[in-house]
């Protein structure tokens, strides 16, 4: 991936973004725990953050960076397809987690920008998400679209299908 490309002003999704990028690298699975844990199952244990596919070589782990050079968000990016969404190279997005103190300040933007252009580049065709309620208005801002109706998992809560075509 060419990083000049995330920096370019006249990229569509970073007119969304502040002045301050956060630097977003692929991360190591181990690295994405933590804030899985905190943000997503709070309460929780460290086995409820470790799913199938995380060590798969085709799952992808970005992680955003904070000035101070800590993780202060993670998502994860599976080779996997929807059974109702058709894509010739789809990707799913799990795990997003930002770091309270970080909430609202571009790191999740930047990750999810970062991982739509890297996965343009890749030639896939559609990324996917199971968008938690609270998330799906930020998922709708970077262009995303509900499907089908909402469904709940376990204790989790509601949560809606959300895509992107990467080939529009």
């Amino acid at each position: 991936m060419n990083p000049d490309r995330l920096t370019n002003p006249s990229n569509l999704y970073l007119r969304h973004m502040t002045a301050h990028i956060p630097n977003v690298k692929t991360i190591d699975t181990l690295e994405v725990y933590p804030l899985r844990l905190q943000v997503l199952r709070p309460g929780g244990t460290l086995g409820e953050c470790i799913w199938p596919g995380d060590d798969l070589p085709t799952t992808l782990h970005f992680g955003a960076v904070s000035g101070d050079g800590q993780i202060a968000g993670v998502a994860s990016f599976y080779e996997q397809a929807h059974p109702v969404l058709k894509a010739l190279k789809p990707v799913q997005l799990r795990g997003m987690a930002t770091h309270p103190d970080v909430r609202g300040k571009g790191y999740g933007k930047a990750i999810v920008i970062y991982a739509l252009q890297y996965y343009r580049e890749q030639g896939s065709d559609l990324m996917w998400c199971n968008a938690r309620e609270v998330a799906v208005s930020f998922y709708e801002n970077l262009g995303f679209q509900i499907t089908g109706e909402p469904f709940n998992i376990g204790s989790i809560g509601k949560h809606w299908v959300m895509f992107i075509r990467l080939n529009d």
